[in-house]
């Protein structure tokens, strides 16, 4: 994994739109610099942005993850009521009970699904069943019906279910930006050049020169991020962070 100045890997498209837009204003001076600063250097730093912001955004993934994220913690929260009603019936046969209600699991199950923490609620839940099992007659008793019983099992399944996709879909998401790594370092190694030359050729103007600087750039992109709110961070969930350190060859660029 590459190392980025201060930069995280999803931010580099906004890194490579502002540098190659202060390269468009400056070209005359990088042309006189060298002349494979030309058309063909342009097409092909654009099109690497292009390429990157592809692998970052991966809009399709994203789009999946956020719908069955949607509909896992709908089906969460629609067992909350059902669980409700399994409790009255077991708060009504308490008496009689082998395990009494306070020992149930069924609050324990509802502050798991509260907490959207999906192997912890099945794992309440199973408890629950066993409960059940042990407290049947009695349950029946009270009004308390097998196939209720059953469907608070299925929607449990599929609740699971939905979790594995979660998490396999995120899986997939952030091996699809991992195995495409070289095509970030290859922007960086782009705008690193860019950062160095656009120093050297508009030395003559310090506020242009500086401008170039990884420094300035960062902060004007996080202000862009901000504003857009279309970078997208995989935290926790999804892709490793950047090292945020900066990267050794850089310390004379920024000096």
């Amino acid at each position: 994994m590459g190392t980025y100045f201060k930069f995280r890997r999803e931010e580099l498209p906004f890194v490579g739109d502002l540098m190659l837009s202060l390269f468009k204003r400056d070209r005359v001076k990088f042309e006189e610099f060298s002349p494979k600063y030309n058309d063909e250097f342009i097409a092909s730093v654009s099109a690497q942005i292009h390429k990157v912001q592809d692998l970052t955004t991966t809009q399709s993934l994203t789009g999946e993850i956020k719908t069955i994220t949607s509909e896992l913690y709908q089906s969460m929260d629609d067992l909350v009521p059902k669980l409700n009603r399994l409790a009255s019936y077991v708060q009504s046969a308490n008496k009689s009970l082998v395990i009494k209600y306070a020992d149930f699991g069924i609050r324990e199950a509802k502050k798991e699904l509260r907490l959207r923490n999906v192997e912890a609620y099945c794992a309440k839940q199973k408890v629950i069943e066993q409960n059940i099992t042990k407290n049947l007659e009695q349950l029946k008793a009270e009004g308390y019906k097998e196939e209720f019983g059953l469907e608070i099992k299925n929607d449990t399944k599929a609740i699971y279910e939905k979790n594995l996709l979660q998490e396999n879909k995120l899986r997939e998401r952030k091996e699809h930006v991992t195995n495409n790594a070289g095509e970030f370092d290859v922007l960086w190694k782009m705008m690193s050049d860019i950062s160095r030359k656009g120093k050297v050729v508009m030395a003559h103007d310090k506020q242009k020169s500086e401008e170039y600087m990884f420094t300035n750039i960062l902060k004007k992109v996080r202000n862009i991020a901000g504003k857009k709110k279309e970078v997208v961070i995989d935290s926790s969930t999804d892709t490793e962070p950047t090292k945020e350190t900066e990267e050794p060859q850089m310390e004379n660029v920024e000096s």
